[in-house]
């Protein structure tokens, strides 16, 4: 009796034994298999992320190229049809001419040049609007917003909440994120009214645009226009987030940006 119970102690103890390594056997193969798929998915994540990131390096690359040929574009149409205008008048210039005829030509050529200087004065403009500069991104958001006003196709409104300064070195992607939001409502939305609130939330600079237009289709946001991925960009410099919150009707978008 006492050696069968002594048989069996060692079977159980035995079985035991077999069933802790097996068990021990099954968490090693479930922790060899997770972190396997924790770095597939970890890599998974970073080629996402790298794509993305090229994509928006292509986006900011495409957009640089599509300025420099409209800048290309404006010189050669407005401001190189002006000077190959002006060096014909200037041709014309002899001794042979008349007190009025010399008169008249220097006119015209004044003329000329003063259009010159305007041409190249827009395009400075463009490339980084003046008001920006010496007056900081709020100035610059309400002068575009009167600009708008003053085109007469809808009515904008604009309302500065902030309640500290805003780097400098921001301003620009910032004011160009705004530029686009606008460009998309003046372009695609039908809207009749549009607003744009710069305000801080915490240390993040918080920008609510909303218009009252047609809304952003979800395949719009799925397919990410040139416009949209514009900011995404720029957003991914100035190291901000977009929200485009659902609605029935028109479009909002909530931009963070840290200070």
């Amino acid at each position: 009796m006492g050696q069968s119970e002594s048989t069996l102690t060692l079977q159980v103890i035995i079985i035991g034994m077999i069933m802790l390594f097996v068990l021990a056997l099954a968490v090693i193969l479930f922790f060899i298999v997770y972190q396997k798929r924790l770095l597939a998915q970890q890599k998974n994540h970073q080629k996402i992320e790298a794509d993305y990131q090229r994509e928006l390096l292509a986006v900011a690359i495409e957009s640089e190229e599509k300025e420099r040929t409209r800048i290309g574009k404006e010189l050669h149409d407005d401001v190189g049809a002006l000077l190959t205008t002006t060096k014909l008048y200037l041709g014309q210039i002899s001794s042979k001419l008349s007190p009025e005829e010399l008169t008249t030509t220097t006119d015209k050529m004044k003329s000329l040049f003063d259009n010159m200087i305007q041409g190249v004065r827009n395009i400075s403009q463009d490339l980084r609007p003046v008001i920006l500069e010496k007056l900081g991104l709020l100035e610059a958001v309400d002068n575009l917003v009167q600009t708008v006003n003053n085109a007469g196709k809808l009515e904008a409104t604009f309302v500065d909440v902030t309640t500290s300064p805003i780097a400098k070195a921001n301003e620009l992607n910032t004011y160009r994120i705004i530029q686009e939001l606008i460009n998309n409502t003046l372009k695609h939305a039908m809207a009749s009214n549009l607003s744009v609130t710069i305000g801080h939330e915490g240390d993040m600079l918080k920008i609510v645009y909303e218009d009252d237009g047609i809304g952003l289709q979800q395949e719009y946001l799925n397919q990410k226009g040139i416009g949209l991925r514009n900011i995404e960009s720029r957003l991914s410099v100035l190291k901000g987030t977009i929200h485009f919150n659902a609605q029935k009707m028109g479009m909002k978008a909530t931009l963070k940006i840290p200070s």
